[in-house]
């Protein structure tokens, strides 16, 4: 199923007001554009997109470095169209944000959550309590927007040991 929103609405991107420490550069980059399938560094409480490779610049067209996964998932028409389970996924990262909340620094939390009440989904998704799947196992089933082949993919998330970093790694490999 082809998508039909070829751009995200405005007001998703919105200026963090947390820094999230050094920036990706070099290095960093080169390791995340080495990745053949999409890969992302994103803060851990808040879910703030650093840095993407092009394979994930494709497959989640709008979640762009400076947006925030959750809004994108909420308010941008191109996450429903990729994620093929749109509203499982919402479930397990309004969940997971929900429950990162004390974490985090209030006035970009604040800020999100500003947002995502514009979401008609959000006062469900805030108050409901999910079973949360095997993370061990995980598959994410996604749908290219451009020719609306779907395909399951792993999904994890790593963080940096040496160097530490103040954000995580996020990929997607194929499942078969």
């Amino acid at each position: 199923m082809p998508h039909t929103a070829m751009v995200s609405q405005s007001g998703l991107r919105v200026p963090t007001t947390r820094s999230i420490g050094e920036e990706p550069r070099g290095a960093e980059l080169s390791v995340l554009q080495g990745f053949p399938y999409p890969a992302a560094y994103r803060t851990p409480a808040t879910c703030d997109v650093v840095a993407t490779n092009t394979a994930f610049a494709e497959m989640f067209p709008g979640l762009e470095p400076g947006t925030n996964l959750l809004t994108w998932m909420l308010l941008d028409p191109m996450a429903r169209c990729v994620l093929v389970e749109w509203e499982v996924e919402a479930q397990l990262l309004v969940q997971r944000f929900r429950k990162s909340v004390p974490q985090a620094e209030s006035g970009r939390i604040e800020e999100i959550l500003t947002l995502c009440r514009r979401a008609p989904d959000w006062d469900r998704l805030w108050g409901e309590e999910i079973r949360v799947p095997d993370t061990a196992q995980r598959l994410l089933l996604v749908r290219d927007a451009e020719t609306g082949l779907e395909r399951a993919m792993y999904a994890h998330t790593f963080g940096f040991e040496a160097p530490p970093r103040p954000w995580l790694l996020y990929t997607l490999v194929p499942a078969t």
